[in-house]
Order: C-alpha cells, then sequence, then structure tokens
C-alpha cells in the first residue's frame, strides 16, 4: 500500500487527508502551525513535527502550502529525507514562470515533481470531488494518475508543459473573483432600490451570464471586434448601473466604465465590447 505524506493541514489540506484516510491508506501530516496538523490524528493520521520526518518514508508527498517561497523552502527541507522516486505533488496555487523554474530544479536534482492545484473547497476534497489540473511530465503522471483520480472528481492533464497547469488555476480563480465582485455590485444596486440582494439574485435563474465566456471570449481571442453589443451602448448602459446604486459601493463597475473610456477615445466607441480587451493602441 502507498505511503503518503501531505504537507500543508488547512482547510483544503486537512479534507485531503480525510478523504485519503478513507481507503485505509497512511497517511503522515505535517503544518507549521502544528495544531493543524494534530487534529487530524482523531481521523488516524500520524503527526510529523518537521517536514523531513513526514517524508521519510513516503511514497507520495502532497503539498497544499501557501504560497511559492513556503513550496521551495519544505522542497529544500525534505530533499535530504525524500525517499528515491517518490513523486511530489503540489497541490499549491503558484505563479506559473516560478513554478516552470520550479521543475527545472526538480529534474536537475532528481527529483520527481507534479503540479495539480485545485478548483475544490474544502468540503469538496474531503468528499473526493472537484476537479484537478495537472502539469507533469507522462512518466510520473502515469504514476500517480491513479491517487488523483481518487482524491478529486475529474483529472485534467495538462500535458508535459510546467507551467500550464498554474497558469490555468490563475484563470479560473480570476473568474470566480471578478464573477464574485459584479454580484456585489448587484447587491449593491438592489439594496440602492429597496430590492431584497437575494431576489436580484433571481435574475440569474434566467439569464445565464457566463454563456458569454465561450462565445465572445472566442471573439476576443480571436481579435473579432465586430459588433454585436458596440461600447457605446455597452458605456451607457454602465452609466445607468452606477447611476443606480446611489451611495451604495461599487467594486468593479467604475473601473470598467474608465476602461470603456480609453477604448471610446482610442476611437473603437461603434466596435464590439470585446474592444476593452484590445490594449490602449494610444500608447
Amino acid at each position: 500500500m502507498a505511503r503518503i505524506a501531505l504537507l500543508g493541514t488547512g482547510l483544503l489540506g486537512s479534507g485531503m487527508v480525510r478523504h485519503l484516510l478513507k481507503t485505509g491508506t497512511p497517511v503522515t501530516v505535517w503544518n507549521r502551525t502544528i495544531d493543524k496538523a494534530r487534529a487530524l490524528a482523531a481521523d488516524g493520521a500520524a503527526v510529523a513535527d518537521s517536514p523531513r520526518e513526514a517524508v521519510s518514508r513516503a511514497d507520495f508527498v502532497h503539498f497544499v502550502l501557501q504560497d511559492d517561497a513556503v513550496v521551495d523552502w519544505v522542497l529544500e527541507e525534505i530533499a535530504p529525507s525524500l525517499e528515491k522516486n517518490a513523486v511530489i505533488v503540489d497541490h499549491s496555487t503558484t505563479l506559473p514562470a516560478t513554478t516552470k523554474e520550479r521543475f527545472a530544479r526538480m529534474r536537475a536534482r532528481g527529483m520527481r515533481f507534479v503540479h495539480a492545484p485545485v478548483f475544490m473547497s474544502p468540503q469538496m476534497a474531503a468528499d473526493g470531488v472537484g476537479l484537478m489540473l495537472v502539469s507533469a511530465a507522462q512518466r510520473d503522471f502515469d504514476d500517480v494518475r491513479g491517487q488523483l483520480e481518487w482524491m478529486t472528481g475529474e483529472v485534467w492533464y495538462l500535458g508535459e508543459r510546467e507551467d500550464l497547469a498554474a497558469a490555468y488555476k490563475l484563470f479560473g480563480n480570476a473568474m470566480l473573483f471578478a464573477i464574485t465582485a459584479g454580484v456585489a455590485d448587484v447587491m449593491s444596486m438592489a439594496r440602492a432600490n429597496g430590492i431584497d440582494p437575494m431576489d436580484a439574485l433571481t435574475v440569474f435563474t434566467k439569464f445565464q451570464p457566463a454563456a458569454a465566456i465561450p462565445a465572445r471570449g472566442a471573439r476576443m481571442a480571436r481579435g473579432d471586434l465586430s459588433p454585436s453589443f458596440t461600447v457605446s451602448m455597452a458605456r451607457k448602459d454602465v452609466g445607468l448601473m452606477v447611476a443606480a446604486a446611489g451611495r451604495e459601493p461599487l467594486l468593479v463597475l467604475p473601473a470598467i466604465a474608465k476602461r470603456m473610456d480609453e477604448t471610446i477615445d482610442a476611437g473603437d466607441a461603434e466596435k464590439d465590447l470585446a474592444a476593452i480587451g484590445v490594449p490602449d493602441r494610444r500608447t
């Protein structure tokens, strides 16, 4: 049976550990705040006092860490104690360029490295559902694939380009944050007009704005600015939205208005809304 170490037992990491333990697989955990790791002992996890101790007999080492700096620090810590042919699987959200450099360093040192960030909540991790993105050498992915498939609902192998999973993870999170900010602005308009924010959300049971991502997004990627919704008309609507919000705070609409004004000033008023994604040609 595979021996697993998981380093980083915050909310997401703890969910992963609990799901792995359901198979009866031995899991050793470590966390910088040791009490978060010790909380998993009741579920059957072994708790290590250091990263080196955690990985000393592990076949697979999973990271769920805060950022690039912590990932690099932990890698240096565990290198002397890592089992030969052990596979490191990093689920952390990291910078694409730094991730690519990390792959090169690990390869030069003979260490097997897989980057596998996730779109999963802590509860989804505990339930083994969600989406996992993977960049890795084919051999390394093949060796860890079965384990990753057990950990999540879908594993999307993106191939051997080292930075691709890191980039795609940021793309997904960027859209999540944009949607969250957009919802906040909708609720501000609702409050300013005496509409319960919960009632305001019902519009999205009928109107599905996510459909704009494959439709308008593909046009933006191709540079197709033939109009279906012009910048000038969209700017008028944004003005109405800002006015409708009154004194309520807005997160993204003022920034969108500013970008639309720049696009109009550049001579693209009658082009499609997609033109706001074209760099300002005046510079």
